[in-house]
């Protein structure tokens, strides 16, 4: 007889097995790589806010004061192709300290560029879009220290500075300009933090935000107005500086879309979760939609320009906790609740005065939200010098309110 041959192949069946071992086994192995990657993301976008800082902080090292928020070039004309409308965010200023001196040289100096063909005014205040149409030419002389943060036209506006993006957010592109994931902290509170100390009310510039900045400028950035390090009489390792903001994709999310003309006395000063009933109960982080995210064809989004001081590109403040909806007043050019927020889970990042720079959870204590925001005329709990109405939160927000900060940060 003879012997039966030996099996050298795989059966169906053994396929199937080992098919499905390497299924599993992948499956167990893609959530790791994927967490590996963010944690190394978000590494990065520490180190990054971290250079923000320290550029803020050799900025104050050399003029003895912090870097302006919403400064630059203004004229009663109010003229956003030859002034920059007294709106440039404090990341211009610190351009030369985070290894950007290029950009400040060609901001600095007046140089041709295409022309801004077209404009659209959105209110008095001269919050501008402005672009051109076709073909660029390079006929125009920008002024030094440029246009409007909103001429796209202009090419250090439009252009991305790595330092001043997180690589965890996946912001790209148009209707974008340079976007920025750090920004400002303006304090605690809520009024007037669109304008600040200099205003213009159609035909002239005047100091006449001086005695509102006096109450509801409690950050350690007021725009419009210079601060110093020197002004933090909370101490420096228990005052934000600086926050961290996911910027906007488009998609109607809670905080990166404001939810707009929600009012100011029975509105947002008030009530700062009155939003909270336009928030779609089936995607807690997406608006409904409705008159209220009815927004102009020209509209901006979270982040969208480094260069530009509007508290939606470049503020946070500490009304409601981390990752909150970004709730205003009015328009997309005035203030309302804008907290940090990241993508991230569970918190974002913040630069506090001393340089260190901190994750601040959701969950952080952030005090009774039925209070309502510190305003001029407030009593009680909202008086212009009481600490802050929202807890631990709103007192890491405020410079000189003498709130007992222990070490639950």
């Amino acid at each position: 007889m003879k012997p039966t041959q030996p099996h050298t192949g795989f059966t169906l069946l053994e396929l199937l097995i080992v098919v499905g071992v390497i299924g599993i086994l992948v499956g167990l192995l893609l959530p790791a790589v994927q967490a590996a990657r963010e944690a190394a993301r978000r590494m990065s976008c520490s180190n990054n806010l971290k250079q923000v800082s320290l550029g803020v902080s050799q900025y104050h090292d050399a003029f003895e004061h912090l870097p302006p928020h919403a400064t630059g070039t203004f004229s009663n004309a109010n003229d956003p192709a030859n002034t920059n409308q007294f709106r440039l965010s404090f990341l211009v200023s610190i351009t030369p300290f985070v290894g950007q001196s290029p950009m400040w040289d060609r901001v600095a100096e007046s140089h041709m560029g295409p022309t801004p063909e077209t404009m659209v005014d959105d209110d008095d205040l001269g919050f501008a879009s402005m672009d051109y149409m076709g073909e660029p030419n390079q006929d125009f002389r920008y002024p030094a220290m440029g246009p409007s943060p909103s001429v796209s036209a202009y090419e250090p506006w439009s252009t991305e500075v790595s330092t001043y993006r997180c690589p965890s957010d996946p912001g790209l592109g148009f209707p974008s300009m340079g976007r920025t994931n750090y920004t400002a902290c303006l304090g605690d509170a809520v009024e007037g933090l669109d304008d600040g100390l200099w205003r213009h009310d159609g035909m002239t510039w005047s100091p006449s935000g001086e005695s509102l900045m006096r109450v509801t400028g409690r950050g350690m950035f007021v725009p419009r107005m210079i601060t110093s390090l020197d002004d933090c009489t909370d101490g420096l390792s228990a005052t934000i500086l600086l926050g961290e903001i996911a910027t906007d994709l488009g998609d109607m999310d809670t905080r990166t879309s404001p939810s707009l003309q929600n009012g100011w006395s029975g509105g947002v000063l008030d009530d700062i979760t009155i939003c909270r009933d336009q928030i779609d109960p089936t995607r807690p982080m997406f608006w409904t939609g409705g008159a209220n995210m009815t927004l102009p064809p020209n509209f901006a989004g979270r982040g969208f320009r480094w260069a530009d001081a509007t508290p939606l590109m470049t503020g946070c403040n500490t009304t409601l906790p981390p990752n909150r909806e970004l709730c205003f007043g009015g328009d997309e050019a005035t203030v309302g609740t804008l907290t940090i927020s990241s993508r991230h889970q569970g918190g974002a990042h913040v630069g506090m005065a001393d340089g260190s720079i901190r994750f601040i959870t959701d969950s952080i204590e952030a005090g009774g939200y039925e209070l309502g925001t510190v305003v001029e005329n407030g009593e009680g709990p909202r008086a212009p010098g009481s600490e802050s109405p929202f807890g631990l939160w709103g007192a890491l927000g405020t410079r000189g309110q003498g709130e007992l900060i222990g070490s639950e940060i």
